[in-house]
């Protein structure tokens, strides 16, 4: 029987990690998941050795101040795993609880593979020559990774990005409106201000705020919050009760139909951004966090651009409003230039289709390639 130790450390995370894993039990009978991931994992065979949510930390600050815990976990879980002796080991990105995770069970002799790369070629660029020691096999998600860990000769393959692949080229927004129950004829705009409650603790108020500037100059335009879990949303709604006349609306779950049926979104950086780009929808990227973590991170960041699409299409597409510049008057404006520029709009989805096209491969089926030569 197969064992496979996995760790996903956020919802991005382990929805990718679930999209592997579906695919391995249509490979191979009766194969056995040990590690740590959310509830889209636990669905496809994982009993998370513990719940997921605690290492939803963000920000430098935040991580020092969780030092003693996430140690803690850290160092039980990899006695659990070296008990547990796995065929292989696959870390979903979280590279800095992943990394020491990966060294001890290499170290031990378990085949160790990463999935999804850390941003080396945006911050921290050094992080490259323990990655070699760390692990056997890198599965990176976009292209432009390929040269850089060529260069210190870490084994690495390209994949492409699943939600290139699950994402279709083109969609009807009307299915999802329809799905969703919104009105056909109103503006639709998507607030999805992250999927840890540190990320949304920032920027859920930020967003409404916009939101309500919006809704006096678009009347009748609907604003959709697609949160990703029971506590998050309990959260919001309880935000919301703020803004009475304010016509927005919380839906759990559902992002990609909110994405697909909304005219805009406005997001926190990070996956979501992709995710709006491969729907081939203008957005407005903003981000911020504490102090003490901005200063730290503008310190250490070695590109202009923080949001995926720009990054990887090297130009600056969607407008990215970060730290003091995230205000609502600043995003509220640029929402409304965009939503009137017909031009932008369409050179926008031309951008992105491109864009999807570079990032569509046949992923899981390229990293089961790799994996089968150790799974029994």
């Amino acid at each position: 029987m197969p064992k496979v130790a996995i760790l996903a450390g956020e919802p991005s995370g382990d929805l990718i990690a679930s999209h592997l894993m579906v695919d391995l039990n249509k490979r191979y009978k009766n194969i056995q998941y040990v590690g740590v991931g959310g509830p889209l994992m636990s669905k496809v065979g994982l009993n998370s050795f513990f719940d997921y949510a605690h290492l939803s930390v963000r920000g430098y600050f935040e991580v020092l101040r969780n030092f003693i815990k996430l140690r803690s976990l850290q160092k039980n879980l990899i006695t659990h795993l070296l008990k547990e002796k796995p065929d292989i080991y696959i870390g979903i990105d979280a590279p800095d609880f992943n990394f020491a995770i990966e060294r001890a069970l290499k170290a031990s002799k378990v085949r160790v593979f990463h999935y999804i790369a850390p941003s080396v070629w945006a911050w921290r660029k050094n992080r490259i020559y323990q990655m070699k020691k760390d692990m056997h096999h890198l599965f990176s998600i976009f292209p432009h990774e390929l040269p850089l860990f060529k260069k210190i000769r870490l084994p690495i393959t390209y994949v492409g990005h699943p939600l290139a692949s699950k994402i279709p080229l083109k969609l009807d927004p009307k299915l999802s409106k329809k799905l969703l129950n919104l009105d056909m004829s109103s503006k639709i705009i998507a607030l999805l201000p992250g999927s840890r409650m540190g990320e949304v603790k920032w920027h859920l108020n930020l967003m409404l705020e916009t939101a309500l500037i919006i809704q006096k100059k678009l009347p009748g335009c609907q604003f959709i919050l697609p949160i990703n879990n029971q506590t998050n949303y309990i959260y919001a709604r309880h935000q919301l009760t703020a803004y009475q006349g304010l016509n927005a609306r919380l839906i759990i779950g559902h992002s990609h139909e909110v994405i697909n049926a909304a005219d805009l979104c406005i997001l926190a950086s990070g996956t979501a951004s992709l995710e709006a780009a491969l729907f081939k929808k203008p957005m407005v990227i903003v981000y911020k966090t504490s102090w003490l973590s901005w200063m730290i991170l503008k310190r250490m960041h070695l590109i202009p651009y923080v949001g995926l699409p720009n990054i990887l299409l090297g130009k600056l597409l969607a407008p990215e409003l970060l730290q003091d510049d995230a205000s609502p008057k600043n995003i509220a404006e640029n929402v409304l230039g965009m939503l009137n520029n017909k031009k932008y709009l369409n050179s926008l989805r031309s951008e992105y289709r491109k864009l999807h096209l570079s990032l569509k491969k046949n992923t899981s089926q390229l990293i089961i390639e790799q994996l089968s030569k150790y799974l029994k």
